[in-house]
């Protein structure tokens, strides 16, 4: 099995209004095992298709989610800079 490049390693994920379910084709290999574990846990998900480097998934679209990143203002990464350190140090965070 050759490697596919990252831009070739392509992700489809398709839904309409009308259904529930959602397909997922990738490419990407962290994706795929991603699904897999999904797949294993929940027999709301399962596995379509596979080739030689997609797999073809069906999900419930409810599991399907768009969002911004986290915004974080300086005070809060000071924060959780500092809950982090104590953490690693042994301490307890307030």
């Amino acid at each position: 099995m050759s490697k596919l490049l990252q831009i070739e390693r392509e992700t489809i994920v398709l839904f309409n209004e009308g259904e529930t379910m959602a397909t997922v084709e990738t490419c990407s290999p962290a994706l795929q095992r991603r699904m897999d574990t999904f797949c294993a846990k929940s027999p709301a998900c399962c596995l379509l298709r596979e080739d030689e480097h997609a797999k073809k998934y069906r999900c419930p679209k409810s599991w399907i989610k768009v969002q911004m990143p986290r915004q974080l203002t300086q005070e809060q990464r000071q924060k959780l800079r500092e809950r982090a350190l104590n953490t690693l140090q042994g301490g307890k965070h307030e």
